[in-house]
């Protein structure tokens, strides 16, 4: 009755323990003409071959093949050697990869001939199991088993000195693989066609000499040169050995085999004969090499590129991490491999997005993805501005993964604000230096009127005594004029391109005096002023009513800012490992608001009421210390307040411009 399921167990009662075979029964009274260790095999495909196999093995010639089979793989359970195997109690089922996991497994038999399913699951192949594709298997075991049960097709066993004949011989001689059959006394018994080709010789040549002569050319045994002797370890052992072989051909050169020896048994179960199969694989053993020693060359690379390279599969899983985006991200590689995906540093709306244009080719290249701008996130949070280029993999045209290059853009944006900082800089120096050159010329014509008008102003005063309406009137135009020509005197004093006359002098007194001169007027009344000033320090050089000047408006636009109510507070510091002065004036007003802080500099520029402020003092001030060779930057805490910085050398030196007299020549 055939067993319902499609699977019998490998421990069935119908498995007997007395014979070397699964599924067969043994007659315990009568003695194993077999190896004790049969090798143990499985079958996939359980086609007509599978069934022409197991019949031959099961139909009483078991003892006298040192073969078992321990189980049978099809997707057709109907199929003739998947309904044969479970009437023997052989282990039969649908699962390629249970049969794989079957205890004490040597070899596979694979008679499907699908070279694609061959290869999937040879990756799933045990250490140390073989595998014979059907092609091996029909061409040479079944010929041999067939053979090996009749007890007139013993011709095989049998030295031979002449060309061989027969259908044993004519399928050796169809197999691409060099085929040489050994005696005990290592002489060759038979070779095929292929052995000869690849040699170069004759039957002549071949027949009734010593193995090592003929395949090594060497005058005794392989053994006695160091060399292993593969017919003597297989005679000892009783077991199939299939190994790589290396060894150095006429001209020299390093030559690698593959080589499969099985023993020949007779009737008794006593090894009469050895086969070797070989088949040269020097090509094959390069190729892998060449192709092991470029991949460790473009892991090197992809490892010590300072770009961040990621490698990930169809699902957003991450094959590779290399250190550059481990800098990047701040995730370690073994966090990322076994634990990670791609949405823990990659948006995955973002994601998407690309891969769509990958897959287009409205956005360029098809698989292509062009240097984009995008972020990624770090493993602390942090969002680093990247630019990203990548690339679909795909294997024999299906899509297995992609590739993505992520280079770190931060430095880069850095320098383009730098840049561009450099460039408005640039562009409010040209400005101011026009502006100064036309204060300059325009000055001078308007000081004269304005001085007219103020001698006019006060002759007219005087004759009006008595007159108190007109008297405020024309007080009103003098004092109008008055400050025209302090703007004007502004202008001049903006438009000067080099300090006035340099002294030595003390940077303590005099930042000293300017306080004195401010802190009794009214503004300063219910402001505190705290000094904190280095007593030590050597005295500079530079012109000390400019800088004064400097001083006196930072003060005053420090008391401004706080409405005159809050804390004024100076600090002064000598570094004398750079020689420079360092000055820190700080308020507690509200601070400068961000939309004004990128033009506080600017001329003209004031957030005072009209009437109040000119828009010169910050620009002459940074016009002053630039003449004198040092640099003026604020800082505004979140907190609120405002803390100018100065910066200026001990020594200054003016550096003198040579210009040529005549444009285009410059003497010598």
């Amino acid at each position: 009755m055939r067993p319902q399921g499609g699977e019998v167990n490998p421990r069935s009662p119908m498995k007997q323990q007395h014979g070397p075979f699964p599924g067969l029964e043994t007659n315990p009274e009568r003695p194993s003409l077999a190896p004790s260790s049969p090798l143990k095999v499985v079958v996939i495909g359980a086609g007509s071959t599978c069934f022409r196999l197991l019949k031959v093995l099961t139909e009483g010639h078991a003892k006298r093949i040192p073969v078992a089979v321990l189980g049978v793989a099809d997707l057709r359970k109907d199929a003739p050697g998947f309904e044969y195997a479970v009437r023997c109690g052989i282990f039969a089922t649908t699962d390629v990869k249970r049969l794989l996991r079957v205890e004490g497994l040597e070899a596979v038999l694979d008679l499907t001939g699908s070279r694609e399913a061959g290869k999937k699951w040879m990756a799933a192949l045990p250490p140390g199991v073989s595998w014979l594709d059907r092609r091996t298997v029909e061409a040479l075991i079944l010929p041999f088993v067939t053979r090996t049960v009749d007890p007139e097709a013993s011709a095989l066993t049998e030295p031979r000195l002449s060309p061989p004949t027969g259908d044993i011989q004519t399928i050796l001689d169809s197999l691409p693989y060099r085929i040489m059959v050994v005696n005990p006394d290592k002489t060759i018994a038979t070779v095929n066609r292929t052995f000869l080709r690849e040699n170069g010789l004759d039957y002549d040549e071949v027949l009734g000499k010593q193995c090592y002569e003929v395949r090594y050319g060497l005058h005794a045994p392989c053994k006695e040169f160091g060399r292993p002797c593969y017919m003597e370890d297989l005679r000892e052992k009783g077991e199939i050995i299939s190994t790589y072989h290396e060894y150095q051909d006429e001209e020299g050169e390093t030559r690698y085999d593959v080589i499969t020896v099985s023993p020949i048994f007779d009737e008794n179960g006593r090894i009469v004969q050895i086969l070797e199969a070989s088949r040269d694989v020097t090509d094959r053993i390069l190729l892998q090499r060449k192709a092991q020693e470029t991949s460790i060359f473009l892991n090197q690379i992809i490892q010590s590129t300072v770009d961040g390279i990621v490698v990930v599969d169809t699902k957003g899983r991450v094959l590779l991490f290399n250190p550059g985006m481990e800098r990047l991200t701040g995730y370690r590689v073994e966090e990322i491999m076994e634990h990670g995906h791609l949405t823990s540093f990659y948006n995955i709306d973002v994601a998407k997005e690309n891969m769509r244009k990958m897959r287009s080719e409205e956005n360029g290249p098809l698989d292509k993805l062009n240097p984009t701008s995008m972020s990624i996130t770090t493993k602390y949070g942090e969002e680093i501005p990247v630019t990203l280029s990548a690339s679909i993999i795909r294997i024999d045209g299906k899509e297995v993964g992609s590739v993505g290059v992520f280079r770190d853009m931060r430095e880069i944006l850095k320098m383009r604000r730098d840049l561009e900082e450099a460039h408005l800089q640039l562009v409010q120096s040209e400005k101011i230096a026009s502006v100064g050159r036309m204060a300059a010329g325009v000055a001078h014509e308007i000081n004269n009127p304005l001085s007219g008008i103020l001698i006019f102003a006060e002759l007219l005063k005087e004759t009006l005594e008595g007159d108190r309406q007109k008297i405020q009137d024309i007080q009103e135009i003098i004092d109008q004029t008055l400050r025209c020509k302090q703007i004007v005197s502004d202008l001049l004093e903006f438009s000067r391109q080099s300090i006035g006359k340099a002294t030595s002098f003390s940077l303590n007194r005099l930042i000293e005096k300017c306080l004195d001169l401010l802190v009794n007027q009214a503004i300063f009344h219910d402001i505190e002023v705290v000094r904190d000033l280095d007593p030590d320090m050597p005295e500079m050089v530079g012109d000390m009513g400019q800088l004064q000047q400097v001083f006196t408006n930072l003060f005053l636009n420090a008391a401004d800012a706080m409405d005159g109510k809050g804390r004024l507070e100076i600090q002064l510091r000598f570094d004398p490992t750079r020689s420079r002065f360092f000055i820190r004036v700080s308020d507690t007003g509200p601070g400068i608001p961000p939309e004004h802080r990128h033009k506080i500099f600017d001329i003209f520029f004031t957030t005072k009421p009209v009437g109040k402020g000119t828009g010169l003092g910050l620009s002459i001030s940074q016009n002053i210390i630039k003449l004198h060779g040092g640099s003026i930057t604020f800082r505004c805490p979140p907190g609120g307040g405002t803390t100018f910085i100065i910066e200026l050398p001990l020594e200054y030196q003016e550096e003198e411009m040579d210009e040529p007299v005549f444009v285009g020549l410059n003497e010598s």
